[in-house]
């Protein structure tokens, strides 16, 4: 089985890639950071039997949905819209993704630590959080980009019932497809276990 991740901002490969490698031992796992350009790598990656994007990567995933046509695809942490404005699920003002935005210019390792913590990311300093301009890019989709609900058809969802970012029961009344993880947060964790006990 080989499985395409695409990650969430500033999530670190060296800590999502153990936490999915525990999830589906026996899979080949090729991880896309939630950058410019990440489509296009996950294309060039050829045939998959999976497609899983989780927080921002599942923004990106769901805003280019054509070209994942024929895919199987799975959302952790599934974002139709990150600012709270949108009503869309999302649990954060979008002056506070640019409040973010500004911090991480003149503090980084500050900022995205206070993202960790804020998030339930147990992510310890000295992981390699993803390039400045990457992360920039990253919060400007986050405060702007939105999707219309429902999924795509086929496409599954899971969200932690006490996500801090993202309001669980509201993703599932836009559409009940996306799953309610009733001991889960923000963290990838129980939502790769969730996505695996329905099975792959």
């Amino acid at each position: 089985m080989k499985i395409g991740w695409v990650m969430g901002w500033a999530a670190p490969e060296s800590w999502f890639a153990g936490l999915a490698r525990a999830a589906v031992p026996e899979a080949e796992h090729l991880f896309f950071p939630a950058a410019p350009g990440a489509l296009d790598r996950l294309a060039a990656a050829g045939p998959l039997d999976w497609t899983v994007g989780y927080s921002l990567g599942s923004l990106l995933l769901l805003k280019e949905a054509p070209r994942l046509a024929g895919r199987r695809v799975a959302l952790l942490a599934p974002i139709f819209g990150f600012a709270r404005e949108e009503g869309l699920g999302g649990k954060i003002a979008r002056a506070q993704v640019l409040r973010l935005s500004r911090w991480l210019r003149h503090e980084p390792f500050a900022a995205v630590a206070d993202f960790y913590e804020r998030a339930i990311l147990d992510i310890p300093p000295g992981h390699d959080a993803g390039k400045p301009d990457e992360l920039q890019w990253g919060l400007e989709r986050l405060a702007a980009d939105r999707v219309d609900p429902p999924l795509p058809a086929g496409w599954q969802a899971w969200c932690g019932a006490h996500d801090p970012l993202l309001d669980a029961q509201r993703l599932h009344a836009l559409d009940p497809a996306v799953r309610i993880v009733a001991d889960g947060n923000h963290h990838p964790r129980s939502l790769m276990r969730s996505w695996v006990e329905a099975g792959l």
